[in-house]
Order: structure tokens, then sequence, then C-alpha cells
């Protein structure tokens, strides 16, 4: 048999589980969570158990994942295919002395990544940093354009790096959208901001509410089962930090 150790995985302490379970993510990996007291020595037991399982999801993952996704590993990225702002950035690295990392844009489409460039982390929060505010210039304004188009109203709009909701919508009207948007296919990025746009009239997934979402994107089922394996659109260097 082997080694426990080669399944590398995470444990997380949940107040709400009522049970250990194995969780699969495509950028994170295994992660196991645990409730609060839940004796940890029993974890290795519980992941190889599942040994079988585990490498089958994570081969599923990998034939999932969409050809063409620059940079999907870990390592910097040497371009950004931000398809849901329809657009593509050349990413130059220039070391000089600094004590942190800076992003500018030197053509209109080149960003150079300046300062400490041999630390991947200060690097990695440079371009996040971009990001949000490319994702805020764009994302923003598309999304009042709908809600005018179609004769919605909401309060504000805020960009945030989410872990597993594409957006979410406030009882006061407040929409906030994933800032891995950017990097998913246009028509899931509409689907989206409808979505949320629709919770602005029907706090809830009745069916009143999904006969809303119909009325703008009559796609809305395809595009919400697509949703679901949307995370192979979004690089690994940027989906696996928080």
């Amino acid at each position: 048999m082997r080694p426990v150790s080669e399944i590398p995985y995470q444990v997380r302490v949940s107040r709400r589980a009522k049970y250990a379970r194995l969780r699969m993510s495509p950028h994170d990996g295994l992660i196991v969570v645990v409730p609060k007291g839940f004796d940890v020595r029993k974890v290795p037991g519980m992941v190889e158990s599942r040994r079988e399982w585990i490498e089958k999801v994570q081969n599923s993952f990998e034939r999932k994942r969409v050809s063409g996704v620059s940079d999907t590993g870990q390592a910097l990225p040497s371009k950004l295919e931000l398809s849901g702002i329809g657009e593509s950035w050349c990413v130059t690295y220039r070391s000089q002395e600094s004590k942190g990392v800076s992003v500018r844009e030197i053509s209109a489409d080149v960003l150079a990544v300046t300062g400490q460039i041999h630390d991947d982390e200060l690097c990695r929060k440079a371009l996040e940093m971009w990001l949000k505010r490319r994702a805020a210039f764009k994302l923003s304004p598309q999304l009042e354009r709908l809600a005018a188009i179609h004769g919605f109203s909401f309060s504000s709009v805020s960009i945030r790096k989410q872990r597993s909701r594409w957006g979410s919508c406030s009882s006061r009207g407040t929409i906030s959208l994933n800032l891995k948007l950017i990097f998913l296919p246009p028509l899931l990025v509409r689907y989206i901001m409808l979505h949320e746009l629709c919770h602005t009239r029907h706090m809830n997934h009745s069916a009143r509410f999904w006969s809303e979402v119909g009325r703008f994107d009559p796609d809305y089922a395809a595009h919400d089962r697509e949703m679901r394996h949307a995370w192979r659109f979004v690089p690994g260097w940027f989906a696996s930090k928080s």
C-alpha cells in the first residue's frame, strides 16, 4: 500500500459541521472538513480509505480543464486572458531595487511588473490589486448597463475575490461580484449579473425567481449548469490564493 503522505490535504474546522467529510477543490486540492473537537488523528485513515475516489476526482478535474487557459499552474503568468471583459494582456517582469512590487500598463496590452519580482507572493498580490481595479472599471459599468436596459435598480456594487460564490445580493440591493468573473466567457458573466439583479426583486430561488431570470436569459438553465464547472476558466496561479 502506498503511504498516506502521497495525498496532500488541508484540515478545516467548521463549527457548523456535524461530521467529518472530504471535499475536493480543483485548485485547493483535498480539504478535510471536521467539526469542532474532532480527533484529527483519524484524518489520515479517512483520506487513505477514500484514495480511489480522490484520484478519480483529480483526474476528472484535469479532463474538464479548458485547453488554452494560460498558466493554469502555480507559476506567475506571462499572459492574462480576461475573457469576461474582452481583454488580453502580456505580462513582463523587471527586477528593481524596491521594497515591494508594482504593476503598471506600459501599452494598450502590456503590463510591467516591477520591483521584488523574485517574491512570487508579492507579485501575485500586486497583480490581484491591478485585476481588481480593472474589474471594477469594466464590470461595474456592465452591470449598470444591464440594469438600465432591463429596468432593474440596485444600491451599489462591489468586486471581491471569493472562494465559492460568483455573486450575491443583499436585502439592501448591494450586489457583490466575484473578481474571478473576469476570466469567464462573457455569456456566463452576463448570466451571473442577471441572476443577481433578479435577486433585487426575489431574495430566494423560488419558481418566481427563476421565471424572472428566464425572461432575460432564455438559456439560463444551461448557463447555470455551466457555472458548476466555471472554475476551469480560472488560472491556477490566481484561483488558489484567497
